[in-house]
Order: structure tokens, then sequence, then C-alpha cells
């Protein structure tokens, strides 16, 4: 006799639906939270996944907006409690709902409208700081739940850097067309004589391939001096062993982008290979 599946159940199934659409790196990550946290990343994961998707996958803005806007209601203007939304019964489920603040959600919010809405970036140095603006607010709400004594500052900018680029790169591979590119540099589309327009259209130019790889390559390079701590030597940051997992994986991901085509690009992030688990493992061991 096969039982139906409880309302637990199929709210944890429904993250992980969502997660599987932008990060399956999540379902690595997770494994090395700590056991009384690791079910309230779940609906948190599958929270940011929502927040990409809207910013990634709507070429109708006003679709993206109207989505956004029913998240914000749904988590910022009404008790959680109230929800009929599998996501927000789970996040309430497991008690992440009271460990996220209004102000550290209504900022991963703004961050999915400035996305949407953005002009392109002058320069490198101007494409990092919205990097870190992109994952500060994420990284804000992870460490809330699982390590509230960490702040977001004490990380270096660079690792925040690095994984909002990878984000970024994410989303210009779903969206393509319709916008996706936006954040590349308008002095670096110059200096390889590409436009917007071509990156999606023209994947195996060489043109767009040393664009991409040289973003991919400068990503890298934010994140290098992390050293054996991502940030201030005197925090201990074991309780987010979690967080340097991911930040791990996606060092490697880039790193395998480097040398890719850009038509390869999405198979190479999404993909899940067994040496990330060591990536994520000899990552997270690193701290103390």
């Amino acid at each position: 006799m096969t039982g139906k599946r409880s309302a637990p159940d199929n709210a944890a199934a429904f993250c992980w639906e969502q997660i599987a659409r932008t990060n399956n790196l999540f379902r690595i990550s997770r494994v090395f939270a700590s056991p009384h946290c690791a079910d309230r990343l779940l609906p948190l994961y599958a929270l940011f996944s929502v927040a990409e998707q809207i910013s990634s996958t709507h070429s109708d803005t006003e679709i993206a907006f109207s989505k956004l806007n029913w998240w914000r209601n749904e988590c910022l203007h009404q008790p959680m409690a109230a929800s009929q939304h599998p996501l927000v019964r789970e996040m309430v489920r497991t008690g992440m709902a009271h460990s996220l603040t209004i102000e550290g959600l209504a900022r991963l919010f703004d961050g999915v409208e400035a996305r949407l809405t953005a002009s392109a970036p002058s320069d490198l140095l101007d494409l990092k700081e919205r990097c870190i603006e992109i994952y500060k607010p994420q990284l804000e709400l992870e460490l809330a739940a699982s390590a509230p004594r960490i702040s977001a500052s004490d990380y270096l900018p660079g690792l925040l850097a690095r994984n909002g680029l990878f984000q970024l790169l994410r989303e210009g591979v779903r969206r393509k067309g319709q916008g996706g590119y936006g954040w590349i540099p308008l002095n670096s589309l110059a200096r390889h004589s590409v436009s917007r327009e071509e990156i999606a259209d023209s994947t195996e130019s060489e043109n767009v391939t040393r664009l991409l790889k040289e973003m991919c390559t400068e990503g890298i390079s934010w994140g290098e001096h992390s050293g054996a701590s991502p940030g201030t030597e005197n925090i201990d940051f074991s309780p987010a062993r979690h967080v340097f997992a991911i930040s791990g994986l996606y060092a490697r991901k880039l790193k395998g982008l480097v040398s890719a085509r850009p038509s390869q690009f999405a198979g190479k992030m999404s993909r899940l290979q067994p040496t990330d688990l060591f990536v994520a493992w000899a990552s997270a061991r690193r701290l103390r």
C-alpha cells in the first residue's frame, strides 16, 4: 500500500523543485550545515531560487514585477503564518521565518528589482560592487538562520563579489536575449568589440568567448585572497561551514567556465559531479 505524502513532505518536495531550477549546488552545501539548521536552510534556498527565477526567466518586465510584488506581500506585508504557499509554510514549520528580519528579506527583494531595472556598469570595478550587492543580502539571511554571531561584513568583499558574479552568469545564461547580459561593463564590450545581442546569439564567436572568459577570470581573482579563512582572522566561522562550501563550489565552477565555450556554460553550471563533494568538503574543513 502506498501512503500519501504529508503536507510537510509536499512542501519540502516543492522547495527541492525550486532549487533544482537554478542552483543544484545547494544540495551539496546543505550537507555541511549543522544538523539544527539544515532543515531551515531548505526553504531559504528555495526562496533564493524563486528570487533568481524572477530576475532571469521573465522577458516581460511587468510579469516579473507582478511576481516580485506578490512575494513581497507574502513575506513582508502579512504574517508568514497566514500564508498558504508551500515554501512559506515550510519556512514557518522549520522555524526559519522566525530567524529572518523584515529588513533582510526586503533587501533580497530590492536586489531582484535592481537587477530588473539597473543600467549597465561602466567598468569591472563597478561590476564588482554590484556583485557584492547581489550576494550580500543572501549571505545576511543565511547567517541569520545558521550563525547569527557572524555578519556579512566579517567576510572578505572579494568572496561576496565572486559569488555574486556566478549568480549573474547563471541568470545571463537563462535569460539570454532578454537582457540577461545587461550587467557586462560597457568598457569590456568595447574592448572585445561585442554587442549584448551578440553574446546571446553568437555563443561560438571568438570575441564572445574571450569576453566571457575575461569575466570569469576576473571573478576568480576577486576571491583569491580568502586564504584559510573567508574573513577576519579572529572570528570562528565554523558555524557557517556550508557558506564557505558553496563559495568553494562557485570558485570551481568559474574555473571550469574559463576554458569552456559559452554554449557549454549552462551544462557546466548545473551539472553535479562526484568531485564537487570533495571540493565542498575541502573548502569547509579550512575553517577552524
